[in-house]
């Protein structure tokens, strides 16, 4: 038999092709219930507080509704400014030494008339705002600003709330010394907590949206600029907060030409 009349034999089958990369995972666009980022145009406020047994603050406490450009605490020695900010340093997780304290439990209120309670808790409102200029008309609703100051007043209280946007954050302290994050009434992880609240631009890392007493005195006596690479003068601190610091490199080349 020729060579051209033997059977064929079975060809080998092709190669598999290489299975595509896998496409990375999508961002999550929610925790825990709770909207990641911030509208558009829009910004991030503290509507109100709400402690509850939380070191002076005997029972439930609610403090606010804040003004829509409420950006510090101030009143007379003892007049409970700490406690305020200690409340919002909770929340954000600051652990019990960095206020002051060994253990978390030392967080919970203690007096003559509500000794050994179990608990405390702090809970924080957040709304989404559109300012709004003033025009003449009367505000209400949700479109006031808190204590329903009139639009047209000239003093800039008004905004308009983002529909769905609201959402809290909730820190507890235990007798036990045990402390649980919840978003919304639902309990979260404290990695999920920051990264729902960075996502609002709250810069937990270099913690430049809360500055305490101490350091009011500390940055009015920096130097103008750092004398040497590294150091930290007024300026580099504003270039940090507002994120310029990352073009300071192309900023001297160009400089050089």
């Amino acid at each position: 038999m020729s060579a051209a009349d033997a059977p064929m034999a079975d060809a080998p089958p092709p190669a598999a092709e290489p299975a595509a990369p896998a496409a990375p995972a999508a961002p999550p666009t929610s925790v825990c219930g709770a909207n990641m980022g911030v509208t558009p145009g829009a910004r991030l406020m503290i509507r109100e507080m709400v402690l509850d047994n939380f070191k002076s603050y005997a029972g439930e406490q609610r403090v606010g509704p804040f003004h829509k450009c409420f950006s510090s605490v101030v009143g007379p020695n003892g007049s409970g400014k700490s406690n305020v900010i200690d409340a919002m340093l909770f929340v954000f997780g600051r652990r019990a030494k960095q206020l002051r304290f060994n253990k978390v439990s030392e967080l919970i209120h203690n007096s003559a008339s509500h000794r050994a309670l179990e608990r405390a808790c702090v809970t924080v409102h957040f709304q989404e705002i559109f300012d709004t200029a003033d025009d003449g008309a009367a505000g209400d609703g949700e479109n006031a600003a808190p204590g329903g100051a009139a639009a047209g007043s000239g003093d800039g209280d008004t905004y308009t709330v983002v529909e769905g946007s609201g959402f809290t954050v909730a820190r507890t302290a235990t007798r036990s010394n045990s402390s649980d994050y919840y978003v919304n009434g639902r309990k979260c992880g404290v990695k999920e907590v920051a990264a729902l609240l960075k996502s609002k631009g709250i810069d937990l890392d270099n913690n430049r949206f809360l500055i305490l007493q101490g350091e009011v005195e500390q940055i009015s006596l920096m130097k103008p600029r750092g004398e040497a690479p590294g150091d930290t003068g007024l300026l580099e601190y504003l270039e940090d907060i507002i994120g310029t610091d990352g073009l300071v490199p192309q900023i001297e080349e160009h400089g050089k030409r």
